[in-house]
This record gives C-alpha cells, structure tokens and sequence, in this order.
C-alpha cells in the first residue's frame, strides 16, 4: 500500500521547510564552503559531543543516504541511511511505517514537483525538534568524544549503491569544548483575554541565531496546578510571522483565575531556551451570558418579567432592565442586582397605554454586567384618551414651518400633524378655519413635540396648523389650539436687459432696462467675469431699481471683461442673470504733460536732473533728450510710472541740449510730447 501524498494544505509547512534549507545554505555559504543545494546545522553541548541535522532540497535527496566527514578529512559516519532500524525503535508505529514507506511513495508517479516538496516539507517539519525522528528520517547525527577546537562538517549524498552523488552539504566551524548557545527567550511576549481563551502573542526570534528558533513550549501556572505543559508538542512557528497575530490560544485555561505563562523558544535540535513570563486574569465570559428567552407579560397592576435560571457558578445575580424604545436607552429597575436564582421581576411603575421593552443582563463575580439579553417588549391597557396638546407655536423660516409645542403628561406614541391653508385671496379667515378640510402632513406619528413643515418654493399663503396626540393604544386627544402662519412673496422679479454695452475711452458702460412688471425690481447687482463661463462676481455697490446705466472705470485698456445684470426684489429674491455682454475696453485719450524742468549739477559728476510731475493712473512717462536746435529727438528714459525724476548721466558739454515728455498708456499708445525744457549750465 503506497503512503498517500500530502493535501495542498499542508503547502505551510513545506515553505517553512524550505524557509530552513535557504537558511542553513546562506550561512553556509557565508563561511566560504561551496554546496549544491540545501544546508547543515551543528551545535556543540561544549563538552565533546556535536550534533548535526541538515535539510537537502526536496528534488535533491539522495536515495542511497549520506556520508559524513569533519575538516581534517575524517569519515565519521560511512553511511547514515533513511529508515535506520535502530533509530526506528524511538518512534511511534506510525511514524515507523510513514518513513519505511517513503522509497516507495517517491517512486509514485504523483511524487513530483509541488506534491514532493510538500511531502518532504511535512517530514522534515516532523523532524524539527525531534532529533530522533530526523534520526530515523536519515537527517541528523551525533558524534561524541569529538576535541577541542573548531571544524566544518561536510555531508554527502549516496545514491542506491553507496556511492557519492555530488551533492555536498556543508556546516558552519563549531568547537566541540564552547557550548552552542541557546535559543533566547520570546520577546515581546504579550497575552489578551477573550471568549475563545488566553490569546498569546510573542515576536519571532531574530534570524542571526547560530540555530533557528522554529517551535515553543508554553507552560501555565494556575492556582490550581503549576507547571502545566499545555501543548503535547512544541507549537511550531517557523522563522517568520506576522506578530500581531496570535501565536498560540490557549482555549482549556481556568476561568476565575490569575495565570501565568512560561514560553521557551525551541531550535531545530529540540533545544529549549530560557522562558519569557507573563501573568495574566482569566474571567469567566460565560458567566455574564444573558438569560434567554426572556418574556414580558401584562399583570395586575404592573408587568411580569420571567427568564430560565442559570446554571453557571460564577454568575453573581441578574439586573433587570428597561426602555421605552427597542433600542433604549435602557434604565435599570434593580441597580441591586436581583439572586442568582431568580427567574421573575414584576415592575409595578408603569403606565396603561405605553410600549415598555424589558432585558436581562447577568452580573459577574466582581459586580461586572454582561451583555443584555434580547428585549421583551409589552404594552399595557390605556385607562383613557390623551389629553389634547397645547402651546403650540410656529416658526416661519425660509423654506419651513417650525411647529414646537408642549409634550402631554400622558404615555404617548407621538403626534399627528394637520394643516389647513390656501394662497392668496384663497385663504380662509381664522374663524372658519374649523369648517375647512385638514390634512394630515406625517403618516406615521413623530414622538417628539416638534416637526418642520417645508414649503419649498410656495408663497403668499396662509397655512393653519393643530396637533393630535395619539397613545400606544392608538386612542387620539381632541386637536390643540389653531395656530396660522402667512407665507411672504418670494416669486423672483423679471430678468433685466441690457440695452447697450461701450467699452471706449477706457471704462466699460453698460445701458440697460428692468424685466417685467418693473415695479418688481428694487436694485441692481452688476457681476463681472474674465471669460463667458466666468458667473463673475458682484462690483460695486447695488444700484437703485430706478438706475439705466452703469459705467466701471476699473477696468484695464485692451482687455476683455463679460457683464451680467441681476435683479433684486425688496425681499431680497433674486432674478436669474442676465447673459453675459463682452466690452473691450479701448484706451483713453492720452493727454499732453507739462514741460519738465531741468537743473545741471556737477555732485558727483556733471549730469543733467529731469524733473515732472507723476501721471494719472494708467499711463507712464517717457523722457527724450535732443542736442542742437535741429537735432533728432532720441528717446533717454522710461516708461516711468512711479517716480517723478529722472537723469541723463552724461550730457554734451557744449551744445545746447533740450528735453521733453510725452505720456504712454498701458496699451503702448503715446501722446502728444510736452513743450522742450533747455539744459542751462552755470
């Protein structure tokens, strides 16, 4: 019978298998020693004796087993084979026959690539921290006796005729007198308490050990029992994982109780190291279980709140608790919590006519309440009607009615809402207001005393508003007191039109007319954008309703600006814009400046001062100079536009020199040139 392959869930435990090899091969290879595929460990116990496991890689094991020799060039082990009878013995029959049967599983057809390393990951997973399963899986060897100081360890494969294969593993140095160290104890150990059990969470051991750290044993201290071994083998972990997760649950712990926990790493030689400690309360969850089903009934006088006894030993008692909503608030009707043992409470405070929802929490041995149960709900008989709401009042907003009154002193489900109203010369008077159809705005009753009735766009009515209240039993009071509302004009006034548009002389003017009726615009807002999608936005102040014209006098020469008029009524609606009108504003007329005066100075060095006034807005100076009487005007400085001076650092010596101005626009336009200013020199 061949040894069935292992299922793809186990692929876990292959990756961690090969997780080793590559482990064990880079350590190797960081020494020097050349290897085909896979890797040794060795450990010393640093009084002779030196134990080596090594892991090939699952399409490189050799049939005929492994021979072994240390760095003197030593055989110390002809043949370490697969299967060793003696090695056999140590091993439970099952473990016996898995490892005989493996020639004859490999020989399976099935034995190849992914099923094959998963099989070869799960045995040697088996033997990590078992040096007698890796004994008898042909991966591991102890040599005793072994001197003092450092050798390698090379091991060799064998195929079926003993001889060697060409695969060559290879240990890192060890010293059989200096002790392997130990693995170190957990770090980070941490552990939460929960319904499932004691949630232990501990960080993987660092990857620069001389030998991995790959299992743990966890034992727990109770006060009923100490040094309890809570694993029957090693929790195997590998070298990585997320360390946020649990590592282990420990799902038997004693509730009630304070516990300790002892976690050792383990290595692949099955050496334990040094414990990390915690100490942590174990409560019992399940003493805080709700009772279930739990039942509300009417009885004289009051309610009755019946449940099943519990049975857990630790729950202290019940609390019994209460709501006028499904889901709450809750009060508690027994803030002492009612015994253990008890399976009714009968509320007597409450009311004919209201919904009550009634639950159950179970109360721990330190005083802790535990989730409700679910709720009961029960409504007793109402003795009578309500009685009819009163101060009603109501708020006019601008898209609501507020309507707020004062709740009835009686068990009440909600209110009922009814309007009575028409519009304009439609609406009733007051006093006939009873004689009129109500109609009833909510469908379901609003619990509270408050209720918002919008109107959306309608205006210059008159509405009418009255509130029934209606009790669980649906038994409704007679209607509130009228209270009526007028809704103010709020219809938009017409589209203005603009008329005209003039972009000269450096303003944008805009003529333009009111839409229809024209008593129904009171102003005007003027927008303006920088491109036809452009809304714009709001310049200068609103014009009067009477206004036809506007001019904007901030405006650049040259460029384009979008208009667009919008209406305002005295309530403040707003009509929609007006399309937009583009003006380009052209340049204003250039004026001729004042001729400029001129002073001959020789601090530091002879120059000529030029001397005018600043322009208007807009516009910038330019200063020309000529030499002679009928010479050529040839331009000196500027445009300047935030100074009023302005140099000639080096003028002619002897020929009469003049100068002038003329002002220039933003556009590049210039005007007309001042009269000339003669240079005098002293």
């Amino acid at each position: 019978m061949r040894t069935q392959l292992p299922t793809p869930r186990k692929g876990a435990l292959a990756a961690a298998f090969l997780a080793l090899v590559l482990t064990a091969q880079s350590r190797a290879f960081a020494q020097g020693t050349q290897q085909s595929s896979g890797g040794v460990f060795a450990v010393s116990d640093g009084h002779g004796q030196v134990s080596l496991m090594w892991f090939p890689q699952p399409d490189r094991w050799p049939m005929g087993g492994w021979k072994i020799e240390d760095s003197t060039g030593r055989v110390v082990a002809a043949h370490v084979s697969l299967g060793d009878p003696e090695a056999l013995k140590a091993l439970s029959d099952s473990d016996a026959a898995a490892i005989q049967s493996l020639p004859q599983t490999l020989a399976s057809p099935e034995a190849t690539g992914a099923r094959r390393q998963q099989l070869f990951g799960i045995l040697a997973i088996n033997a990590l921290g078992s040096p007698a399963y890796a004994r008898a899986l042909g991966l591991s060897w102890a040599l005793q006796g072994v001197p003092s100081g450092q050798r390698t360890y090379k091991v060799s494969g064998l195929d079926a005729s003993g001889q060697v294969t060409g695969l060559t593993l290879a240990s890192a140095p060890v010293d059989s007198s200096v002790a392997t160290p130990l693995p170190p104890a957990p770090a980070n150990l941490s552990a939460q308490v929960g319904r499932n059990g004691v949630s232990l969470i501990w960080s993987p051991a660092p990857e620069n050990l001389p030998v991995p750290a790959i299992a743990y044993y966890i034992v727990r201290d109770s006060s009923g029992q100490k040094g309890t071994e809570i694993t029957a083998k090693p929790v195997m972990m590998g070298t990585k994982w997320n360390a946020k997760n649990s590592a282990y649950v420990d799902q038997g712990a004693p509730v009630e109780d304070t516990l300790a926990y002892h976690v050792s790493s383990a290595d692949v030689f099955g050496r334990k190291g040094p414990p990390a400690d915690i100490r942590i309360f174990f409560p019992d969850f399940a003493a805080l279980d709700p009772p279930e089903p739990v039942l509300a009934a009417s009885a004289a006088g009051g309610v009755s709140v019946t449940w099943k006894v519990g049975t857990n030993p630790h729950t202290a008692g019940y609390v019994v608790e209460r709501a006028y909503l499904h889901d709450g608030p809750f009060e508690a009707l027994t803030p002492q919590a009612v015994a253990a043992n008890s399976t009714e409470y009968s509320d007597s405070s409450v009311r004919g006519g209201t919904a009550y929802y009634y639950r159950v929490r179970a109360v721990g041995p330190r005083g802790d309440l535990g989730p409700p149960s679910h709720a009961a709900m029960i409504q007793p008989k109402n003795p009578g009607a309500p009685p009819k709401p009163a101060n009603l009042k109501a708020d006019l907003g601008t898209t609501r009615v507020r309507l707020t009154w004062t709740p009835v002193q009686f068990p009440v489900a909600g209110y009922f809402i009814e309007r009575l109203g028409g519009s304009g010369s439609d609406a009733k008077p007051a006093a006939t207001a009873a004689t009129g159809t109500w109609v009833r705005l909510n469908s379901h009753v609003t619990p509270e005393a408050l209720y918002d009735d919008f109107f959306g766009a309608t205006s210059d009515a008159k509405f009418s508003y009255r509130i029934v209240a209606v009790a669980f039993d649906n038994a409704e009071s007679s209607p509130s007191d009228m209270v009526s509302v007028v809704l103010p004009d709020t219809t938009l006034p017409g589209v203005p039109v603009i008329t005209g548009a003039d972009g000269s002389n450096g303003k944008a003017a805009l003529t333009f007319a009111p839409g229809l009726p024209e008593e129904k615009t009171a102003q005007f807002l003027v927008l303006r954008g920088g491109s036809p999608e452009d809304m714009g936005v709001v310049i200068g102040d609103p014009l009067p309703g009477s206004s036809r014209k506007f001019e904007d006098a901030y405006v650049e020469p040259g460029n384009d600006y979008w208009y667009r008029l919008v209406a305002v009524d005295k309530n403040g609606n707003h009509s929609d814009p007006t399309r937009a009108v583009a003006i380009r504003v052209g340049a204003p007329s250039i004026p001729s400046p004042a001729a400029p005066t001129v002073q001959f100075t020789t601090d530091p060095f002879p120059q000529a001062k030029i001397q005018f006034a600043q322009p208007a807005a807009g516009l910038a100076v330019m200063v020309e100079v000529r030499v002679g009487e009928n010479g050529r005007w040839l331009a000196l400085a500027g445009p300047i536009d935030a100074q009023s001076q302005a140099v000639d650092p080096n003028p002619p010596p002897k020929d009469p020199v003049f100068y002038r101005i003329l002002y220039r626009a933003n556009n590049g336009a210039t005007g007309s040139p001042s009269a000339p200013a003669q240079l005098q020199r002293k």
